[in-house]
């Protein structure tokens, strides 16, 4: 637990009541998902309770729930103005979804439910899987596994406080791959270097080096894993639409779960 936090924001629950589950056309392909670090689904569908059902189903219940958001699925949209950083306009940084707990969830389910308004381009994911990341590193600046796990980056968050963590996390005998690019702090990461280049710089190079970039339509499902790939959503546009008098956005629904 970082210094400074208190209770976890989400925990592996059961759902609170039986539920009759019909039969998921919804199959995750562990081999990919191990290999790439994501799994797309096409034209999985825009059915939010069928979402939750399948996901409760594969993962045997284990789906976290956030305090903060109050539910297991998160359903949001792009949105003016916002302090939250899902629903901004701005490009996400590249993170892992709760990093700064001990265990975060394995995998995170992204269903896009409205695609950007102007262009397919904007609002995509990024997603940088691991092996591709630490083989260039490697090539380009020397480090190894070891120097990723004792090199420690200084952190920020916001009402927790200011500690270190290092990029690559061994638990329980496995890798897991740790990082927030946006709560990095400012000021102390401008001290950390590797090879005359800062060390912010030198990642965030890597990170756009190998990225896979996912456009998703309408009823993709987007399935990454959250210990061996960090992800991010690039910018979005917002549209206003004279006949509702609402903004047209994008619109994403996730779940995080584990296997």
């Amino acid at each position: 637990m970082a210094k400074g936090e208190t209770d976890l924001d989400c925990s592996v629950v059961s759902w609170p009541i039986k539920k009759i589950l019909t039969d998921t056309a919804l199959k995750l392909d562990l081999c990919v998902l191990a290999e790439k670090g994501f799994q797309i689904v096409r034209e999985y569908g825009t059915d939010l309770i069928q979402f939750e059902q399948d996901l409760d189903q594969i993962s045997g219940g284990q789906l976290f729930y956030s305090d903060r958001i109050g539910s297991i699925c998160h359903r949001y949209s792009v949105l003016p103005e916002s302090d939250n950083l899902s629903e901004k306009l701005s490009c996400g940084g590249f993170h892992t979804d709760f990093m700064f707990q001990e265990e975060p969830p394995e995998y995170i389910a992204l269903l896009c439910l409205q695609t950007d308004p102007r262009h397919p381009i904007y609002g995509r994911n990024q997603i940088v899987n691991w092996e591709k990341f630490r083989e260039k590193i490697h090539t380009l600046f020397g480090l190894t596994e070891d120097d990723l796990k004792q090199r420690k980056l200084p952190y920020d968050l916001p009402g927790h406080g200011k500690f270190e963590q290092a990029l690559l996390y061994d638990f329980q005998g496995n890798n897991i791959f740790r990082f927030h690019e946006l709560f990095l702090d400012s000021d102390l990461i401008q001290d950390h270097q590797v090879k005359g280049v800062s060390w912010q710089a030198a990642l965030h190079a890597v990170f756009m080096d190998v990225a896979d970039d996912v456009c998703l339509n309408r009823g993709d499902l987007l399935i990454v894993s959250n210990h061996h790939a960090l992800h991010r959503r690039s910018e979005c546009s917002i549209a206003y639409n004279d006949t509702s008098g609402q903004w047209d956005s994008r619109e994403m629904a996730s779940i995080r779960f584990n296997l």
